[in-house]
């Protein structure tokens, strides 16, 4: 067959080569931008997650900050030097400022304390008259009385600055009113590197702070650059997060694109003043943009390419009918005669027909698999994402309830894994029951629950009432139940199909309008602490495989760490009962000889044959019990314990002082040489009672020896590796190596050097603490005891 220039066929074959290659390039460009548009979408993503966790990461900080005013002004109320309270409310800002300052220099040095009573009076101030002058040109220095009562924190922004206030309230013990210690400082004083560990930036992504519109602080220069940024400039993202204070924008810094993501800070009329900020470079994203526009390019060269070649080959043999079709309605439109196509040329025209809407229906197909695919990969990315935030968020060691809540809240959380409700139903050994404890709802579907409930999707109460339906879900744990077949297989069950067709062990369960759910059992064949029922109320989303096993993930982890904290319960509980029965059998044989002396004392008092020797023995031995009781009590003391940052040459000193008198009496030479006056982690009060028992101890044992030239030297120096080294040494009656050897076993006591039980309460303190504990002795030379603690390294400031 011939095709003519003007023929049908012929423009049928053109305009179809055309549309060929038209097609192809639109797919590359297609192709191109819905990968570039997926890569900006993470970006975004990513940008908003690092800017939320920026503002945890300096929340976290202004606590910080929060305690430490906090213990600054409960040491200055309790300042001893001055007994006068009108003297201490005048110099009360400046005792805060200094126990800030030895609680950090460089963070606190440049920082404004102002004591201000309920009436908004000024008592007293202290600190930079830089800071105060440059918060009073631009906010009021004393806040309105609103602000002292309802804020903890708030910011004032300056041209040149951005402040964080800080309100800590108190009263002095005869005031009828309020009083106020407000903190100044600059957020400059804060380190950003504390920061960016906490966020965990890339080398080239940077931290910053605005102060209204101009750029103040951190990693971007230190030049200042005008009109860094303008917030109310309107981008795809900025408008989405406006409302939760997150701002967004793109801008080249010195030649480097940047993508940027900010949080608000707000003063105390909730207005914002400045902002913390990442800047996400934008390097790699723009190196693939290059690389897909290339690849667009290329394969649009190879479509026209193809096209043209293969086009005219392959439609003149498939069009072919149509060329019979277009001649057979020429001559319709010239005069009647029958049309009479053959067979064959009409089974292939319905062939073709049928093989263009196939291959339309499996591009789309392919195309909608290939999107789900991609929408599925990324909910399980950000579901391994918020598993690993919930391990690394929860301490089950330190508190197993609120380690539950955390999990429930990340459950339910739209950044987290975004199931619509979760409840907690804790096992009941002793009554064999689960019995529902905790309950936490995702935000959005409390939020929108009438729309959600329209029709006869749901009922509002099984959201709005789930709280106080908790104490009446009860299920008896036994065999036949949802909740008994996943704990005692410890595998995680789910089911995308309706509740009510399932047996919970409770009928209550079946009318909350369970959809699509799984429970998630915390036991396995040692333990059985109980399961989490979750489900997608009110979303259209069915359980995957996928993410079944990515919380079993998090399932064998929890169970891990729970039977980790019972086991070592169990061990520290039979190591406790094994030392109270040691203490106890070591306190019996000591009373039975106490008895004794004090039943050969009564028979000599009746036979008249006692002399006032017998009564100071006595008394000795009551003194001695007395001692030891105290001891045992510390030993077996279970209170917990009040761990804090303690400058142990304060706390030396103060202990030298305390023996003052008794050292005088007994003519002992007490001294402490230091060259170190940080800090250790520790409980104040069991340290005090510590060194006082080995002074003691020292103590008796000089006056066992009594020899004219008696000295207790305390020396308190570093070590390596940011180690504190005390040694306490005596000229007292020492101990041979036999002696020494046992009396490292506890319990044990020796007459000539006294330690016993004593001992036993240092190397509970020492261990307690993570330090180490040495005793060297030698007879009439006297002994040492070395202790080694671990320094406490503060935040380091820029």
């Amino acid at each position: 067959m011939i095709l003519k220039k003007d023929s049908l066929l012929l423009r049928i074959i053109t305009y179809n080569g055309i549309a060929m290659i038209f097609v192809s390039a639109v797919m590359a460009v297609l192709f191109g931008v819905i990968t570039i548009n997926e890569i900006n979408t993470r970006l975004l993503d990513k940008s908003r997650e690092k800017v939320i966790i920026l503002n945890k990461a300096y929340v976290s900080l202004i606590e910080k900050t929060e305690r430490d005013l906090f213990d600054a002004l409960i040491n200055s109320l309790n300042f001893g030097n001055i007994g006068d309270e009108n003297e201490l409310q005048d110099k009360l800002a400046l005792i805060v400022k200094n126990q800030l300052n030895l609680e950090s220099y460089s963070k606190y040095n440049k920082s404004y304390v102002q004591v201000v009573s309920e009436k908004r009076k000024v008592l007293s101030e202290n600190g930079s008259r830089e800071v105060k002058y440059d918060i009073i040109g631009n906010a009021e220095l004393v806040p309105s009385l609103k602000t002292l009562k309802d804020k903890i924190f708030y910011f004032v922004g300056t041209n040149g600055n951005l402040y964080v206030r800080i309100i800590q309230k108190f009263r002095f013990n005869k005031a009828n009113e309020n009083s106020f210690v407000i903190l100044s400082l600059p957020l400059s004083n804060y380190s950003l590197q504390k920061v960016r560990e906490f966020v965990d930036l890339k080398i080239e992504d940077k931290l910053f702070i605005l102060s209204k519109n101009d750029y103040i602080f951190g990693e971007l220069g230190t030049a200042r650059i005008d009109n860094f940024l303008k917030m109310n400039k309107k981008t795809k993202l900025g408008e989405k997060f406006k409302e939760f204070g997150f701002y967004f924008s793109e801008l080249d810094i010195k030649d480097e694109p940047y993508y940027l993501a900010l949080s608000a800070l707000n003063d105390d009329s909730d207005q914002m003043v400045g902002s913390i900020g990442i800047a996400i470079s934008k390097k790699s994203f723009l190196a693939i943009k290059y690389m897909l526009a290339t690849m667009i390019l290329a394969i649009s060269l190879l479509s026209v390419i193809v096209s043209t070649t293969l086009c005219a080959r392959i439609f003149t043999k498939l069009l072919s009918p149509l060329s019979i079709l277009a001649a057979k309605t020429k001559g319709i439109g010239k005069e009647k005669i029958d049309v009479d196509f053959e067979e064959e040329s009409v089974y292939e025209i319905r062939t073709i027909a049928n093989s263009i809407k196939s291959m339309t229906d499996r591009i789309k197909k392919n195309e909608n698999l290939l999107l789900n695919r991609n929408e599925k990969l990324n909910d399980n990315l950000n579901r391994i994402i918020a598993v690993e935030k919930i391990l690394m968020g929860v301490d089950i060691d330190k508190n197993f309830s609120q380690s539950i809540t955390e999990i429930l809240r990340a459950l339910t959380s739209e950044i987290g894994m975004g199931y619509s409700r979760a409840i907690y139903l804790e096992y009941n050994e002793e009554k064999n029951q689960l019995e529902g404890k905790e309950v936490s709802i995702n935000h959005y579907v409390s939020a929108n629950i009438d729309k959600i409930t329209q029709g006869i999707s749901g009922f509002s109460f099984q959201i709005n009432d789930l709280k106080k339906l908790l104490p009446l879900l009860k299920v008896k744990y036994e065999p036949g139940n949802l909740f008994w077949n996943s704990m005692e297989t410890g595998k995680i069950g789910f089911f995308n199909d309706k509740g009510y067709k399932y047996n919970f062990g409770n009928e209550l369960f079946k009318s909350l309008g369970f959809s699509n759910f799984l429970i998630f059992p915390i036991s396995d064949d040692e333990i059985k602490v109980g399961c989490i029922l979750i489900d997608y109320f009110g979303k259209d989303k069915l359980i995957s495989n996928e993410e079944v096993e990515v919380l079993t993930l998090l399932l064998m982890n929890l169970v891990i760490r729970v039977k980790n904290d019972i086991q070592e319960e169990r061990k520290m509980t039979t190591e406790r009962i094994l030392t109270m029965s040691k203490i106890s059998n070591k306190f019996l044989d000591s009373n039975e000889k106490l008895l004794e002396k004090v039943e050969s004392f009564i028979e000599k008092v009746i036979n008249r044959e006692y002399n006032s020797k017998d009564i100071v023995k006595i008394n000795k031995y009551i003194e001695e019990r007395k001692r030891q009781n105290g001891i045992m009590k510390d030993v077996l003391d279970n209170s917990e314990r009040n761990f804090k940052a303690v400058n142990l040459e304060k706390l030396l000193s103060r202990i030298v002082k305390d023996h003052e008198i008794i050292m005088k009496k007994n003519a002992i030479n007490l001294s402490l040489f230091t060259n170190f006056n940080g800090n250790i982690y520790a409980d104040k009060k069991k340290i005090y009672q510590m060194f006082v028992e080995i002074i003691k101890n020292s103590m008796e044992a000089i006056l066992i020896r009594n020899k004219l030239d008696k000295k207790i030297n305390i020396v308190l120096t570093t070590a390596e590796n940011n180690r504190v080294v005390i040694e306490v040494t005596d000229n007292g009656i020492g101990m041979e190596q036999m002696e020494l050897n046992q009396l490292r076993k506890p319990y044990t006591s020796n007459k000539k050097n006294i330690l016993g039980l004593g001992l036993t309460t240092i190397y509970s303190v020492v261990r307690e603490h993570k330090g180490i504990i040495t005793i060297a002795s030698e007879q009439d030379e006297g002994t040492k005891i070395r202790i080694i603690f671990n320094e406490y390294r503060e935040e380091k400031s820029l």
